[in-house]
């Protein structure tokens, strides 16, 4: 992988990073932290249908997120919203949210956080879990190391 400390272009379907597995869902690393100087991480996102992120909070980041393809339930402080392709979801640092792909099909976005390098970190930890239930006691410290808490939602939605 190539380290990059000033800008440029990177062809349409080209991985700059790794392509990991997380809990079912593919991530595709476009522009890494090490590319961005940690200032961000830039990944798209394959999720099944019916699969997702249950209710948390990033104390660390801001990500936003673009809808490529499918139907996600989105869930926002408190609300649920059913968005599709290009929808744009803001979700900054602090922010209780969630989401889960609703539609037949299994659903595309992309992803913009900042800072980059602690998500990234996270992420690529999550891929090391193997497949199947995880092992919860592990997954709450990884989620308590990176600044991650999880919470139920105030509605029925997860």
């Amino acid at each position: 992988m190539t380290t990059h400390k000033t800008g440029f272009a990177l062809p349409a379907g080209k991985a700059n990073g790794k392509t990991l597995t997380v809990f079912g869902q593919t991530i595709i690393e476009r522009i890494t932290a090490e590319d961005s100087g940690g200032d961000y991480y830039v990944f798209d996102e394959e999720t099944p249908s019916g699969m997702g992120v249950p209710p948390h909070r990033e104390s660390r980041e801001d990500e936003i997120v673009i809808i490529r393809e499918g139907d996600f339930e989105v869930f926002v402080d408190g609300k649920v919203q059913r968005v599709g392709a290009g929808a744009v979801l803001n979700f900054a640092r602090g922010t209780l949210h969630g989401f889960r792909c609703v539609g037949e099909k299994g659903g595309k976005s992309t992803w913009f956080v900042s800072p980059g390098t602690n998500s990234q970190e996270f992420i690529r930890e999550l891929a090391s879990f193997p497949p199947g239930p995880p092992d919860f006691v592990k997954l709450d410290a990884l989620h308590k190391k990176h600044g991650i808490t999880m919470e139920p939602p105030k509605s029925p939605w997860w």
